[in-house]
C-alpha cells in the first residue's frame, strides 16, 4: 500500500473517531437548522430580485419597535455649520467643480444599473433616499 494511501486512510479513520462522539440528533438538529436557512436564503433571494426586500425594525412575533427613535444631538443645520467651519480654506475652486463632476458620473451610473430612467432623477431622490442609496455609492466606487 503507498504511503500516501495510508495517509489517507489513517485521516479517515480520525474523521470517523471525531464524528461517532457527535449524536445522531445533533446531527439532525443541524441538518435540520441548515434546511431552514438554506428555504430562508431563498425567500430573501426572491424578494430581492422582486425589489420588494425590505428591512423592519420590529420582532419577528410582529411586537412594538425594537429600537426607539432617538432624538439626534446635532440638528441637520449644526453638523453641516460644523463642516463648512472645518473646511474653511480646504473647499476651493477646483474642489466644487470636482465634486459636481463626481456627482454627474455618479448619476450617470445609477442609469447604467437602473435605478434611474435619465440622470436628473436621481437629484429628484433628495432628502428621502432609498435605503438600497449607499449600496448605490460602493458599487459605484467598486466600478471605477
Amino acid at each position: 500500500m503507498s504511503e500516501s494511501l495510508l495517509h489517507a486512510f489513517k485521516g479517515a479513520d480520525l474523521y470517523f473517531t471525531e464524528s461517532k462522539r457527535i449524536s445522531i440528533e445533533a446531527a439532525e438538529e443541524d441538518q435540520t437548522e441548515e434546511e431552514e436557512s438554506l428555504l430562508n436564503s431563498f425567500d430573501v433571494d426572491d424578494c430581492e430580485a422582486a425589489g420588494t426586500l425590505r428591512f423592519s425594525t420590529t420582532n419577528t412575533a410582529g411586537g412594538e419597535d425594537n429600537v426607539k427613535k432617538k432624538k439626534p444631538k446635532h440638528s441637520n443645520n449644526q453638523l453641516a455649520s460644523s463642516l463648512q467651519a472645518a473646511s474653511e480654506g480646504v473647499v476651493i475652486g477646483t474642489t466644487l467643480s470636482d465634486y459636481q463632476r463626481y456627482w454627474n458620473q455618479f448619476k450617470e451610473f445609477c442609469v447604467t444599473i437602473d435605478k434611474a430612467q435619465v440622470a436628473s432623477e436621481i437629484d429628484n431622490l433628495f432628502p428621502n433616499l432609498p435605503a438600497e442609496f449607499p449600496t448605490w455609492i460602493a458599487l459605484w466606487i467598486m466600478d471605477k
